[in-house]
């Protein structure tokens, strides 16, 4: 079901799996929601887009989890339960079509201590590129698991995960926003996605005397090439293509006592994780983007009666390599403590977070000044360096739940909650081709007028977003069928991460931090289910402004966050007739910010989605719609070179499928 303030929105590329809640997130780099899989950290927000194959389980621990978790849990924890080999025995399979040829399949063994799973998706596309005729989105991409579980003796078990997944996907559909129309994409150079995906671990619980001893320990290995047509038109302006091959290895042992205590429960642990990042993002500037980008501002700056520049290479790159270190070790300890119908929660958890970067930075390139050069002549420049960070965060949290009543329960809480700082890779490429301009032509007496990207610290790496929550609310539970939730929070962020773009005819994008912003809201949740029928409502409200906000040029303070909705609603209905099963409902998003100064929003839309379900013995057949309404709203917004580009939604999606379990 639906989570209240949890927006995630399409942008395009697994690449760029987005999470926005409770009125903060951000496009790039670190989540403010963490993700687990089978008490496995999963490091790389790239990496959050993926089929989710046999779950059993899903659990969203919303507010700061940073005592248990740490870093980017600032807003909440998705912890993902694979089915194991004691949820089923025998074969299971599923078959899927629906719009656009999409394909979709799965088929799991269960054994008495194994499971072997393997999926497959695959769909046309459903966005044409107008400069190509063509879809411009295809998916291609499959996964295979193997889980192993097995008490070894009657105080150990043990449990292992190996993962690994396979894409291959176009992109991106994104169509110029011009004086208030949307266009299709329309751009002429390739575009899309690949990436492999690795997750191996390793778990092992221990029952002594006294203490129980869960170990956990992972490998993850992250391979991917982007490449991106980045200026989105027909002409040949520039395209980046991104590769990385990133590995990390994390360990984990939490200590808990061996029997249960009636008034205390205490939890001890400690994390640690080293990753390394090799990283290539070289930008190649074409004949058009020569044109526009560097020579059209030079001879702007030199008179005419002088003469004139000119680069007669048909494209020039800026190479960009980098060498990515990052390493973390925490201690943590929460403690339960009981006192009649009071439960008390004390934690802290005390981060330490390093990280190193090695750039690398080169390019070069042929000009000729006319008349008074005969031949061209070669220029070359480079940017080299190191750039490194280390930072500790203490993170308290204290919350009481009181249970004195039959069937309601209160709770409040407060809590401290960070994202991770980082380096802005994207910035490199306008950094070095700023010093080439500007070298090359006081080669040549002259001084452009270009668009300031400064080399300093701000631009080149971003600090550690930290926020802090205070909540309450209350759970009603009058009868068994119907439940409801409702709580209040408020969040003060300091340091807020944020996505911008830099002024001009820059082409990268950088990671800022906005000063301060405070988001509070209200969240509701109730389900109803009197005999054949069940009814859930889920409903979040909120208002995220930024408190203190400045780029240099204006003031952006009490201005909505973009990129993050103010409701989100989700309402849904289902009646059982037999063996079929009838359901619908409706969701619905916004309004949303596009920009800091808030000039573009998305107005609030409505989504209509519906399914039928027969289910038999040992096979179950199903039919399902999304956005039965066809209702276009936009998913994304960027900017590149001073031009506006949206994403548009997926069209009316309609799907019929069979499952069958032996």
């Amino acid at each position: 079901m639906p989570v209240p303030l949890l927006h995630l929105p399409d942008y395009g590329a697994s690449l760029t799996s987005t999470i926005y809640m409770r009125g903060l997130g951000s496009r790039m780099d670190n989540p403010v929601l963490g993700l687990y899989m089978d008490d496995f950290p999963v490091l790389d927000k790239n990496v959050y887009d993926f089929d989710y194959l046999d779950m059993a389980s899903v659990t969203l621990l919303r507010g700061p989890q940073g005592t248990l978790y740490g870093r980017n849990a600032m807003c909440g924890v998705l912890s993902l339960r694979t089915l194991g080999p004691d949820d089923e025995k025998g074969f299971r399979a599923s078959l899927e079509y629906g719009s656009s040829n999409a394909v979709r399949t799965s088929a799991s063994w269960y054994g008495k201590h194994h499971v072997l799973s393997a999926g497959f998706r695959h769909t046309d596309g459903y966005f044409t590129n107008s400069h190509k005729n063509a879809l411009c989105d295809p998916f291609n991409g499959g996964m295979l698991r193997w889980k192993w579980e097995k008490a070894v003796t009657e105080n150990v078990y043990l449990s292992h995960l190996l993962q690994a997944s396979l894409s291959s996907e176009g992109g991106f559909a994104y169509g110029a926003w011009k004086e208030g129309v949307q266009h299709l994409p329309d751009y002429n150079d390739e575009a899309g996605y690949k990436r492999l995906l690795v997750l191996d671990g390793f778990k092992a619980r221990i029952r002594q005397e006294k203490v129980v001893l869960d170990a956990m320990v992972s490998a993850q290995l992250l391979w991917d090439d982007m490449k991106m047509d980045q200026d989105y038109t027909p002409a040949s302006v520039f395209t980046l293509e991104q590769r990385q091959l990133s590995g990390a290895l994390t360990a984990e042992l939490i200590a808990r006592p061996s029997r249960q205590m009636d008034h205390w429960k205490p939890v001890t642990g400690f994390f640690g994780f080293f990753k390394g990042n090799r990283m290539l993002a070289p930008v190649h500037f074409k004949r058009d983007g020569i044109q526009s980008l560097i020579l059209g501002n030079a001879n702007a700056n030199i008179p005419d009666d002088i003469g004139y520049l000119d680069i007669p290479d048909d494209s020039f790159p800026v190479n960009s390599r980098f060498g990515i270190l990052s390493w973390n070790a925490a201690l943590y300890h929460e403690s339960v403590l009981l006192a009649g119908n009071w439960q008390f929660t004390l934690g802290v958890r005390l981060d330490y977070e390093g990280a190193w970067m090695a750039y690398d930075c080169t390019s070069a390139l042929h000009y000729q000044f006319f008349p008074t050069m005969q031949a061209p002549k070669g220029y070359e420049d480079s940017y080299e360096g190191t750039l490194d960070h280390h930072y500790w965060e203490l993170l308290p949290k204290v919350a009481v739940l009181y249970d004195g009543w039959r069937k309601v329960k209160l709770f409040a809480s407060l809590a401290k909650g960070y994202r991770a700082g980082g380096f802005n890779t994207q910035i490199f490429s306008d950094i070095l081709q700023n010093r080439m301009m500007n070298g090359l032509m006081a080669d040549l007496g002259v001084y452009l007028d270009r668009p300031a990207v400064s080399v300093g610290a701000g631009n080149t790496e971003y600090k550690p977003e930290e926020a802090w929550n205070v909540e309450a609310g209350i759970r009603i539970r009058p009868r068994r069928s119907f439940r409801a939730d409702v709580s209040a929070f408020v969040i003060d962020a300091v340091n807020q991460q944020l996505t911008v773009f830099p002024p001009g005819l820059s082409t990268g994008r950088m990671m800022t931090n906005a000063g301060r912003s405070l988001s509070y809201g209200v969240e509701a949740e109730a389900d109803w289910t009197p005999g054949k029928f069940h009814g859930h409502l889920s409903y979040g409200w909120n208002r995220a402004r930024f408190t203190e906000y400045s780029d240099g040029n204006k003031d952006y303070a009490g201005m909505r966050i973009p990129y993050s909705p103010e409701h989100t609603l989700f309402v849904s209905a289902s009646y059982k007739l037999g063996k079929v099963e009838l359901g619908a409902h409706v969701r619905g998003v916004g309004p949303i910010a596009w920009n800091e100064s808030n000039t573009l929003e998305e107005p609030f839309y409505l989504t209509l989605g519906a399914q039928a379900v027969l289910s038999l013995d040992r096979m179950s057949l199903y039919v399902r719609g999304e956005n039965l309404t066809g209702t276009r709203y936009r998913t994304f917004y960027f900017k590149s070179m001073g031009n506006e580009f949206f994403q548009l939604s997926k069209p009316r999606l309609l799907t019929i499928g069979i499952q069958v379990k032996i």
